[in-house]
């Protein structure tokens, strides 16, 4: 399924080039909220990765420590065409840790040590980027303003192509599903649940950036605080919440949709005209009894730095989780990405 080209926010872009020629240009550290305290159950195990999948990667440790793969959980999923550093963790109760040191192609242990808690799903602070377009072609001033207009008044927080599968296959397959034309096995139901949640989303954001007010607060708009989900219905803006839009610190929203356990009037009568448009997905997400939830529209590039390798950009930032990098480059540069290398 071929996705739809939504707009930018801050204009055409500046310029083209490779992403992830090599996976040395795509560097990814996550930031977790806690570390390990050297005591507890669990084993975590830091790892630098170069080239693998994160899901295979968790089940060649259960192998190493001799434990079920149910038993190895890790915060998120990471980019594999790319060098990231992440922790897993692996419920070893009673037992010592790994006799053998730990040995694969592309793998680099960076500690090893114990906690008392597990790292659960989505336990994330968010990601460390470094990233490099190589064989840049473009204008190198007008690169250097984009770049600052996104680090000081953001980007719109669009999902990236890679939550939509290759060519939009999770898409397809959601499509089939939801219609009894396709099965999908219990595992993989879930990806493909946001999928089509990612999709609504980008479509109801896209309409915000169209209109020109996807930085800005309207009438009922749901503000979310710079950090968290948190955040509060905002029916008549004051000067203090436009002021606090505009340097930041609050961000408005849009629905993951799905079951309405909360209605907020005023952005669901805004949000309903789109969502009508898309009802099949829209009534498939009330049938399985997904609940709705909120995005903000707008996040930063925070830490953000623009560096030359030679001739190439390369681009330094941190993401909260939940943000996609490939949504920060689309709003300065084109660029092919090549996965098969």
């Amino acid at each position: 399924m071929d996705l739809p080209q939504w707009p930018r926010a801050w204009g055409d872009v500046v310029g083209s080039g490779r992403l992830k020629a090599e996976p040395a240009d795509f560097y990814v550290e996550e930031a977790l909220p806690e570390t390990a305290s050297g005591e507890g159950e669990h084993l975590w195990v830091t790892l630098e990765k170069t080239g693998q999948n994160t899901a295979w990667l968790g089940k060649q440790l259960a192998r190493w420590a001799g434990i079920p793969p149910r038993d190895v959980s890790y915060a998120g999923l990471k980019d594999r065409h790319a060098v990231t550093r992440q922790t897993f963790s692996l419920h070893l109760p009673g037992k010592p840790d790994p006799s053998e040191p730990l040995i694969m192609d592309g793998v680099r242990v960076l500690s090893l040590k114990r906690h008392g808690r597990k790292l659960r799903t989505g336990q994330l602070i968010g990601n460390h980027f470094v990233i490099r377009l190589r064989d840049w072609q473009g204008d190198a001033d007008a690169l250097a303003q984009r770049w600052q207009i996104l680090v000081e008044q953001g980007f719109p927080n669009y999902f990236g192509p890679q939550r939509f599968g290759d060519q939009g296959q999770n898409l397809s397959r959601a499509l089939a599903w939801i219609r009894g034309e396709g099965r999908l096995p219990r595992g993989q139901q879930g990806i493909h649940v946001s999928a089509m949640r990612s999709l609504l989303f980008n479509d109801l954001l896209a309409e915000r950036v169209q209109q020109g007010n996807w930085n800005q607060v309207l009438p009922g708009d749901f503000l979310q605080f710079k950090e968290g989900k948190r955040g509060f219905e905002c029916l008549e803006p004051t000067e203090s919440e436009w002021s606090r839009v505009a340097s930041g610190q609050l961000s408005p929203s849009a629905s993951l949709p799905g079951e309405q356990t909360e209605t907020f009037s005023l952005l669901d009568e805004r949000e309903a005209p789109l969502l009508a448009q898309q009802s099949e997905w829209t009534q498939a997400l009330i049938r399985l009894r997904i609940q709705r939830s909120l995005r903000k529209l707008r996040v930063y590039p925070e830490q953000g730095q623009l560096e030359w390798q030679g001739t190439d950009p390369q681009f330094r930032f941190f993401l909260p989780a939940g943000s996609y990098a490939t949504a920060v480059l689309r709003e300065v540069s084109a660029w092919h990405e090549e996965e098969s290398q």
